[in-house]
């Protein structure tokens, strides 16, 4: 699921996007594995690059772990994704730059780790999806957290309540990568341009893009976003009003706290079956 290779200062990690799974114990282990080999090379390292492997992309598995799932699991799929939250906290806190470089597609939780990287540079045939909401679900392990975060909270709807899919440019603009290359040798070449070993909401002057709850047109959109969603769905859309809660509540809070909050309404979710009535044939 994950290899490695190290040139001089550098460590490349290639994941296979299929297998990445916060609530897989066998990802989780080799996930901590990597983390704990760049920990102990933090030191002699430059940065890491890490790329997917999205050949093997299949919406449906998001449904495989999920199908049996009820109440009194709960607790165990909240500490699951704790654990999987620390692994992606201990890699934006690696003390070294992480870039991800993009090709393909890249979708759901494979987006979702990529998030948790310093820098993404993306080719041009790059697009990216976050489709849990079409399943009956809500993205999750920061998916929502870091979306708001790097995008706004406008800019992320359409990828988080509709589960648009995004070109490489339409990300550049939401904020959500860092460059668009034509060729490898490009995307290589703009890895490591500006790389910083930090998340933009931990720097002192960050400001949320597009505004915090108080700003006017923040409010406006809010207002009306719960009588469009059903609208759209032709009645109530329990998924995406779990997304729009996460996400507003989100916003209210510390990151670490956010990151609870997805938690609680992915696993709202994800035990609920009626929610995911009609997505199996996905």
């Amino acid at each position: 699921m994950i290899t490695t290779h190290q040139n001089n200062g550098q460590i490349t990690v290639l994941l296979a996007a299929r297998s990445i799974n916060p609530l897989s114990r066998l990802f989780q282990r080799e996930l901590a594995a990597l983390l704990d080999q760049l920990e102990s090379r933090r030191a002699k390292l430059d940065a890491v690059i890490i790329s997917f492997d999205a050949d093997t992309v299949d919406r449906s598995h998001e449904l495989e772990h999920l199908m049996a799932l009820t109440r009194a699991q709960a607790p165990d799929c909240m500490h699951m994704l704790d654990a999987y939250n620390t692994l992606l906290r201990r890699l934006e806190g690696l003390g070294v730059p992480v870039i991800a470089t993009l090709a393909g597609e890249i979708s759901s939780h494979a987006f979702g780790l990529a998030l948790a990287c310093h820098r993404r540079i993306a080719l041009q045939d790059a697009c990216f999806s976050l489709p849990q909401v079409s399943l009956g679900l809500a993205p999750v392990a920061g998916e929502i957290a870091r979306t708001v975060r790097l995008a706004g909270l406008q800019a992320a709807m359409p990828l988080l309540l509709d589960g648009a899919t995004l070109s490489a440019a339409q990300a550049l603009h939401a904020g959500l990568v860092h460059a668009v290359a034509g060729d490898e040798t490009e995307l290589a070449q703009n890895a490591m341009d500006k790389a910083i070993a930090m998340q933009p909401w931990e720097a002192k002057a960050y400001r949320l893009p597009g505004g915090g709850l108080d700003a006017a047109p923040v409010r406006a959109l809010l207002l009306s976003a719960p009588a469009l969603l059903r609208q759209r769905a032709g009645g109530p859309s329990p998924a995406a009003e779990a997304v729009l809660c996460a996400m507003v509540e989100g916003m209210q809070v510390d990151f670490e706290n956010a990151l609870q909050i997805e938690s609680r309404y992915f696993c709202q979710t994800a035990i609920n079956p009626a929610q995911r009535k009609g997505s199996l044939s996905l």
